[in-house]
């Protein structure tokens, strides 16, 4: 029995980007991907609900963008209409061309799609970088879980070829490797740019907050609530209630001590919050909005560096989390402690920050003198 096309409209989420399988036709079990089962329609709805629900808002709605912007370059370079699975070559001339650089027909296309506030736009102009085109394809990935069918993102050739573009890249001069890490120096360099305005008083607390309580990420700062707080001596407990390695939600109480207390304290009293999201935007009036995104969390580590005087290219939210495990590296603070904070399940990532700010405290450094 053929599969059934995918819906054609752009959805708001992943779940409605798939098609709907056929009663009695095989699709993988979630839990045992190697040994297909025959479900029914009515339970292959049930799993997929599950599969959904079991993933974070912010993971959906990042899915579902990626997989906008794929369907609107296909159907703006290759003429193709939404539908899985995508074939293999679609893929690699994906992964080709945004490596490269789009025709220009394309490049003004998709770009005129973000003008327009369209789904699927492309907001920067020039190539991906590669980070962004690995995400992409994990998030088509998905699509085609939730789909049911086969998975033309885990051939071997499209492997093979985003490892040789990963290579190529470590090889070529002046490319970056990754975000900066805003050490303590540099963190007071972005504090100090933060004056005693309400948007100066917010970013000083957002800054503390998530470099002082582990180095949060992104979406645990635009997702911490007012109701997370609870008040001890000398500061706060955060309550994380979920995280990237806590999609079970068994959750983490995190201190916030020190100024980063203070400033939390002065940012609450100065917006007047009692409940609801922790940090807001900012109207140029000075209206307090509903909640920060993610990205504006990203987007106001950016501006202070460049307020601060460095490149804000080089800054992202991922900074405030390498930071505080480099930092700790430097002064001596266990690696363990380090990550009771931070939060790492695996020490491979944050023992490559804590290394390098362990570097020059090394004793083997001086082994030539």
């Amino acid at each position: 029995m053929s599969r059934p096309a995918a819906p054609t409209s752009p959805g708001a989420e992943i779940a409605r980007r798939r098609p709907a399988a056929a009663a009695g036709e095989a699709i993988s079990s979630p839990v045992d991907a190697a040994a297909p089962v025959l479900l029914s329609q009515a339970t292959a709805e049930k799993v997929r609900a599950i599969l959904v629900a079991g993933t974070s808002p912010a993971t959906v709605r990042a899915h579902a963008s990626d997989v906008a912007y794929f369907w609107a370059w296909a159907g703006a370079e290759l003429g193709l209409a939404e539908r899985y699975p995508v074939p293999p070559a679609v893929l690699v001339q994906f992964v080709a061309d945004h490596l490269e650089g789009l025709p220009p027909a394309t490049e003004a296309a998709l770009r005129e799609r973000a003008a327009r506030g369209l789904p699927g736009g492309k907001t920067k102009p020039g190539p991906h970088a590669l980070a962004t085109i690995r995400r992409r394809l994990g998030s088509l990935s998905k699509a085609h879980q939730l789909a049911g069918v086969p998975n033309p993102c885990q051939r071997a050739e499209l492997r093979e070829l985003l490892a040789r573009a990963g290579r190529r890249q470590a090889r070529s001069p002046g490319v970056p490797r990754r975000k900066r890490a805003a050490t303590r120096e540099v963190l007071d360099a972005l504090l100090a740019t933060c004056d005693e305005t309400l948007a100066g008083i917010r970013d000083r607390a957002l800054l503390l907050f998530a470099w002082g309580s582990g180095g949060r990420r992104r979406s645990e700062v635009a997702a911490a609530r007012v109701e997370d707080l609870a008040a001890v001596d000398g500061g706060y407990l955060f309550r994380l209630r979920r995280s990237k390695t806590d999609q079970a939600g068994e959750g983490a109480e995190l201190p916030v001590l020190g100024r980063a207390a203070l400033a939390l304290a002065a940012w609450l009293a100065a917006a007047g919050l009692t409940e609801g999201p922790l940090f807001r935007p900012l109207s140029w009036h000075g209206r307090v909005g509903a909640g920060l995104s993610d990205r504006s969390v990203a987007e106001i580590v950016k501006a202070r560096a460049a307020l601060a005087g460095y490149d804000a290219r080089e800054f992202g939210g991922h900074s405030l989390r390498s930071g505080f495990v480099t930092t700790a590296g430097r002064q001596g603070v266990s690696l363990g402690d380090a990550m009771a904070l931070s939060g790492h399940r695996g020490a491979a990532v944050a023992l490559r920050y804590h290394q390098a700010g362990a570097a020059l405290s090394n004793p083997a450094a001086r082994l030539a003198d």
